[in-house]
């Protein structure tokens, strides 16, 4: 039997959420009245709860800080954390996910909409995109300012993709960016782990605030939503990213890696674009160009689309030629 952890100090809600996954989830369920018997509770117990379910408003400290400090705790790194708010604003979802959940629940929700969420919350009970690569499950070391807050694993990315609406989707942008793994590890300090905190935290400081949530797909590609549309052209958030990396490098050697910068994908004018469709375009983008520049064509417009795109039968727009 599965035990569930519930950070929640209204007794009316806790009876609810005991009835709902005790009688007809068949779910073990204890719970909290406050952060701090939250977190005793995770590190004193005999036994490993296996979900998290987190109100945003408690007594001692906010849901979203007992997330980040609960997710920090051995053994919790990859629970599944669940936020529950009675808000669903952006600011609210993106600070959850930020934080380390999982997934997040509206108030008020319906019984069956809570063992939805807790079922799909499970490892081994969620559904891979075939079409996307294996999420990795490592996360980088803490980085330095907002970048630490920004990094998630791709399995919180793709979370939140799927968290947003139709609403929010349209003001996301994810851009894809790939270093030339072959160049870069014959560098000094051209291990993965680093060209991709160096990636990472280039774009915090392009983006500013503009950067939402990160993630890396591959050992070569990060991956970013960004909550506005660069003005400018791959090209040149390219030479910004690498002038970024070169100024943070210059005590190391002035090591640059060498890197791809794909298009900006936002939902196309005529269609409603799915998120992870989207992630497929920023994905499909930034291969295109590094396939280019292994074979030493520059011009992408004359590029035709894949089998498996021309397929959809669908107008192009001016993302998939990028």
């Amino acid at each position: 039997m599965l035990r569930v952890l519930s950070i929640e100090d209204d007794l009316i809600m806790q009876d609810m959420i005991a009835a709902t996954l005790e009688t007809k989830g068949g779910y073990r369920v204890d719970f909290a009245d406050t952060g701090a018997q939250g977190l005793t509770m995770l590190t004193e117990g005999l036994r490993k709860f296996d979900c998290l379910l987190i109100d945003v408003n408690l007594p001692d400290m906010t849901g979203i800080e007992f997330t980040e400090r609960a997710r920090a705790l051995r053994g919790y790194d990859e629970t599944p954390m669940i936020v529950v708010t009675k808000s669903d604003d952006e600011a609210t979802i993106v600070d959850a996910f930020c934080a380390g959940a999982t997934d997040f629940l509206a108030k008020p929700f319906i019984p069956s909409e809570l063992i939805a969420r807790l079922s799909v919350a499970q490892p081994q009970a969620r559904s891979k995109t075939a079409n996307l690569p294996a999420p990795r499950r490592q996360t980088l070391p803490v980085l330095a300012g907002a970048t630490g807050q920004s990094y998630r694993s791709s399995e919180v990315f793709l979370n939140f993709l799927h968290s947003l609406d139709p609403g929010q989707v349209r003001k996301t942008t994810l851009l894809a960016v790939d270093h030339l793994a072959t160049r870069d590890m014959d560098a000094p300090g051209g291990d993965p782990e680093s060209v991709l905190s160096a990636i990472v935290n280039a774009l915090a400081r392009v983006f500013d605030r503009q950067l939402v949530i990160c993630t890396s797909m591959t050992d070569h590609q990060v991956v970013a939503a960004l909550s506005a549309r660069p003005a400018e052209t791959p090209l040149a958030l390219t030479h910004r990213l690498v002038e970024q990396i070169q100024a943070s490098q210059r005590n190391a050697g002035g090591w640059t890696p060498g890197l791809i910068v794909g298009n900006p994908i936002t939902p196309s004018m005529f269609f409603a674009d799915e998120p992870l469709r989207l992630l497929e375009r920023a994905l499909l983008s930034v291969e295109r160009r590094r396939r280019d520049l292994n074979v030493g064509r520059t011009d992408d417009n004359v590029l035709p689309l894949p089998s498996r795109i021309r397929r959809m039968r669908r107008s192009r727009t001016a993302d998939d030629f990028a």
